[in-house]
C-alpha cells in the first residue's frame, strides 16, 4: 500500500515538474502569412510552412508546378492587385511581397505589417540572393534547420547533374533558352536570371550575350537565334495559343540551323522568377533533355519536399 502510495506521488510530482517545463518555454509558432510573390510561397511551401493566402493559385500550380498550393489554402486575388476585403477578413500577422511589389506597401499595411524580399535586381545573382532570402524566411518561420536543408539539398542536386553532364555530354554546345511571345517575338533568358546561374552552375553555355532586363529576360525577334548556328535551342512549353498552331510550318524557325538540324526541345512549365525550389527543378530538367539528346539515361535527384 505504502510503495502503490508512493509511485502514485513520484508520478504526480513528474507530472507538475513536466507542466512547468513545458509552461515555461513555449513553442515557436510560425507566423500567418499571405505571400503575394511565387517565389516566396514555392520557399515557404518547400520549408513545410503553409501560407495563410496565396495570390492566383490556379496560375501558381500550372506555372511553378511544384511545390504545389495545398488544398484548402485561400486565394487573395491577383499578385498586383490582391482583394483588400479578403486580406482583411484573413488577418495575417504579416504579407510578404517582392521588391517590384513595393508599389502597393502602404495600401497592405493599412491590414498588416509587410516585409519586402529583394531577389531579382539589378545586381543579378538570384540564386545567391535566394540563399540568403530563404534563410531569412526560416528565421521568420521559425525553421531554420529546414531552410538550411533546402539550400544544401539545391546544391546537391544540382552538383549530382553537373557531374551527370560533365560525363555524359561531350563536347557540351551552347543553348538558347526562351519563351515564345508570339511567332515572331521571343523572350531569351541571359544575364541575371535564375536559369543562368544555374546554366553556370551545371557548366553550360548560354548562345545569348544580349541585353536583359533585371528579371534576366531579353526581348528578341525570332531570328536572332542565327546568331549562333551551332547552338541548342530549347523552349518553355506552354505554348500561347497561336504559336502552338503554327509553329511546326513557321518557315523562319524551320529555316533556323538549329531546328533544321533538330537540335531542339520542349522543357516543361517553369516559373522563370522562382527562388531554389525553381532552380533545382529546372537544373534537373535541362540535364534529362541535355543527356536525352545524347542517348543517355537521365539522373535521379530525388526532389522531395516536407
Amino acid at each position: 500500500m505504502q510503495r502503490r502510495r508512493f509511485l502514485h506521488t513520484l508520478a504526480a510530482g513528474a507530472a507538475a515538474v513536466s507542466g512547468r517545463a513545458a509552461r515555461g518555454a513555449p513553442q515557436r509558432v510560425a507566423p500567418r502569412v499571405v505571400v503575394l510573390d511565387w517565389g516566396l510561397a514555392e520557399t515557404l511551401l518547400a520549408l513545410g510552412v503553409v501560407p495563410a493566402g496565396v495570390a492566383e493559385i490556379g496560375d501558381y500550380n500550372a506555372n511553378v508546378v511544384t511545390p504545389r498550393v495545398p488544398p484548402g489554402v485561400p486565394d487573395v486575388g491577383l499578385r498586383l492587385a490582391p482583394s483588400l476585403e479578403w486580406l482583411a477578413q484573413l488577418a495575417p500577422d504579416l504579407i510578404l511581397i517582392n521588391s517590384s511589389q513595393a508599389s502597393q506597401r502602404d495600401m497592405l499595411e493599412r491590414i498588416a505589417p509587410v516585409r519586402a524580399f529583394a531577389v531579382y535586381t539589378d545586381a543579378g545573382a538570384p540564386y545567391a540572393r535566394a540563399e540568403s532570402v530563404t534563410r531569412e524566411l526560416g528565421a521568420l518561420c521559425h525553421c531554420e534547420a529546414a531552410a538550411e536543408t533546402l539550400i544544401a539539398q539545391t546544391a546537391q542536386a544540382l552538383a549530382i547533374n553537373r557531374a551527370h553532364l560533365a560525363s555524359a555530354v561531350a563536347p557540351m554546345r551552347p543553348l538558347y533558352l526562351i519563351r515564345f511571345f508570339d511567332a515572331r517575338h521571343i523572350g531569351v533568358y541571359g544575364a541575371r536570371s535564375l536559369f543562368q546561374d544555374v546554366l553556370d552552375t551545371l557548366g553550360v553555355a548560354n548562345a545569348w550575350r544580349g541585353p536583359t532586363d533585371y528579371w534576366g529576360i531579353g526581348v528578341a525577334p525570332l531570328e536572332a537565334l542565327a546568331a549562333t548556328p551551332d547552338a541548342r535551342v530549347l523552349y518553355f512549353d506552354p505554348l500561347p495559343p497561336d504559336v502552338a498552331r503554327t509553329l511546326a510550318s513557321n518557315r523562319l524557325w524551320r529555316a533556323l540551323t538549329p531546328i533544321a538540324h533538330d537540335r531542339v526541345a520542349a522543357l516543361p512549365p517553369f516559373w522563370g522568377f522562382g527562388m531554389l525550389p525553381s532552380a533545382r527543378r529546372f537544373g534537373d530538367a535541362l540535364t534529362q533533355a541535355l543527356l536525352a539528346a545524347r542517348g543517355a539515361a537521365p539522373p535521379v535527384t530525388g526532389m522531395a519536399y516536407r
